[in-house]
């Protein structure tokens, strides 16, 4: 569960600390107060998208750090070990750092990991829901997956199967697609490869090839130039044609001169080592000028070869590729598509038989899948009946109408990775009334309690995350429903961390612990801050939610603390009908 959850900068907090408990945590404060604040830091530790408008002005970055006990989630644990990231004592901390700049760290256990690792394991550890849930129950194509999710104990392979199946499935159909082309297409494409192909192959191309020849129209075009210095590097250093004297011949007299006096003084012996060792040097170096010069004599016909392959390269680079490296390449993948389309009609026939293999086990994995849903959804529908009468829809009906196959459709146009079923949820609230499509006839009200009915399902199923998040689903109720609402709240958080936003006094009686965000001025700038209430300050606070403008009259205050009273032993009740017959709570 959430233990910690750390904000730095964040819209209008500069730094706060919240420490939640088990069970039923509820934030409480005025509207503006900033309890959405807290909502947008959970949610940026779920790795949602970050908003840089977030960072407190003035401020270069945000953090948001929150650490969780995982002492029981081996999910997690198991997602840990796979990464190699340390355990902490059975404590995980998540953080992320949003700069001003966009950049985003995100550290798990002190250890930065990119923004999917972060989201892959805090997956595990929350989940929340927002009014924006209520947008995804008002599209039925998501009705489908309510049910799947209620269902996964039982379906949970098959749907892996029915997806690999499909990815088989359309991937063939994809690359029949590319060579069913009409015998024309594929016959125009093959007349073009192969004049590509020709043309590639003539030109008997090799990697790299353009460097050298740049060097050599280099020495081509300089030749004049390069042949001048080489003659008169030769004529200075050893070959003067005149008979003069040359560098290598007056370093010999030098070194001869100093042989008749080298054993009179050290210095005279080292200079004379010195020269003789050089001596070498040059006469090897005027071997290799000499060599040089022999060999750069002007060839007029290669020079016009290298200008003309230079042209060539060019030439071919404008279709194929800007280096002979990626001509190559490009050579090797029409030479091999071309090998393809010869034998496509081979092709065509193997992959028809995976086509069709493939289809056939889908097919059969997604009549499997429709069966298991059909049998699920008579359990999803008493069960979320159930719920909803506890939440006070007594005459409340609600059922999962399979869309059948219209006329002239085929099985195969509605096949996806999820099989091929489509479903929507039906729903009556009233006596004498007929089913209708539950997008179209539930109120808001409805639609927060119907999505409360399938949230405290999930909390009744094993590898859910401990902590539930509930931003302000008490939208659209008030009165006996509101306590009705409050209570179901409770008994999820029997089982479950739940933390929850509300405007409503009844859930906010209903928590075990409570939080006031609160709005307040400094120095001419707004901030917010969150405190955790002690009995008496729940008393206020639940006293400014019931009787607003009056919210500090004795009356009011009065009526706070017996709604706190009322709460905790209704809370005492409710555990008490639970806990009667195993003898023993199980609360987180």
């Amino acid at each position: 569960m959430l233990l910690q959850l750390g904000i730095h900068n964040l819209a209008l907090i500069d730094e706060v600390l919240i420490e939640f408990s088990g069970g039923m945590n509820v934030l409480t404060g005025e509207t503006g107060a900033g309890k959405s604040i807290v909502v947008d830091a959970v949610n940026l530790v779920l790795g949602e998208r970050a908003d840089r408008d977030l960072i407190a002005n003035g401020r270069n970055k945000a953090v948001v750090e929150a650490v969780f006990d995982i002492t029981e989630n081996l999910a997690v644990q198991k997602a840990l070990a796979e990464l190699e990231i340390a355990q902490d004592e059975g404590t995980l901390s998540v953080s992320r750092e949003l700069m001003s700049t966009g950049r985003n760290i995100c550290r798990v256990n002190g250890v930065i990991v990119p923004l999917q690792t972060l989201r892959r394991i805090s997956d595990q550890l929350l989940d929340i829901h927002g009014q924006h849930e209520h947008q995804l129950l008002l599209d039925a194509a998501n009705h489908l997956s309510y049910l799947d999710h209620f269902a996964a104990d039982d379906i949970e392979l098959l749907l892996a199967e029915t997806a690999e199946a499909f990815e088989g499935w359309h991937g063939a159909a994809l690359r029949l697609a590319k060579y069913r082309r009409t015998v024309a297409e594929r016959e125009q494409r093959k007349d073009m490869l192969r004049f590509q192909l020709e043309e590639l192959e003539n030109a008997k191309l090799t990697e790299n090839e353009e460097e050298s020849l740049e060097q050599k129209r280099v020495f081509f075009r300089n030749s004049g130039k390069i042949q001048s210095a080489l003659d008169e590097a030769c004529y200075l250093l050893c070959s003067n044609p005149e008979g003069g004297s040359t560098a290598v011949e007056l370093l010999r007299e030098s070194i001869r001169s100093l042989s008749g006096i080298a054993s009179y003084n050290e210095s005279y012996d080292h200079l004379h080592t010195r020269l003789n060792s050089l001596s070498y040097e040059v006469e090897d170096a005027a071997r290799e000028l000499e060599n040089l010069r022999d060999e750069s004599s002007f060839d007029t016909s290669e020079a016009e070869y290298v200008e003309g392959r230079i042209d060539q390269l060019k030439r071919l680079s404008r279709k194929y590729g800007a280096t002979t490296a990626e001509m190559i390449a490009y050579r090797d993948a029409i030479s091999k598509e071309l090998a393809e389309l010869d034998g496509a009609e081979e092709q065509i026939e193997a992959l028809e038989k995976t086509y069709r293999a493939y289809g056939k086990k889908l097919l059969e994995k997604s009549r499997q899948l429709s069966r298991k849903r059909h049998e699920a959804a008579l359990q999803f529908e008493a069960k979320m009946e159930e719920q909803l009468h506890d939440l006070g829809m007594k005459h409340a009906r609600i059922t999962v109408r399979f869309e059948e196959l219209r006329e002239g459709e085929r099985i195969e146009q509605r096949f996806t990775s999820n099989g091929f079923d489509q479903a929507e949820m039906m729903f009556c609230a009233n006596l004498g009334q007929p089913m209708k499509p539950l997008a179209k006839v539930a109120s808001g009200g409805e639609l927060s309690r119907i999505m409360l009915a399938l949230k405290n399902l999930s909390a009744q199923k094993p590898g859910i995350p401990r902590s539930m998040v509930f931003d302000e689903i008490d939208t659209g109720i008030s009165g006996r429903m509101a306590q009705v609402v409050a209570e179901k709240m409770s008994e999820i958080g029997d089982h479950h961390q739940v933390i929850c936003v509300s405007h409503l006094p009844q859930i906010a009686a209903m928590a075990d612990e409570q939080f006031l965000v609160r709005k307040f001025d400094r120095d001419g700038v707004t901030h917010t801050e969150v405190t955790k209430l002690m009995r008496d300050q729940r008393i206020a606070e639940l006293a400014r939610m019931v009787g607003g403008a009056d919210a500090q009259s004795e009356s009011s205050i009065r009526h706070a603390g017996q709604m706190l009273a009322d709460a905790d032993s209704r809370k005492a009740e409710l555990r008490a009908a639970v806990d009667a017959p195993a003898g023993q709570s199980d609360r987180a």
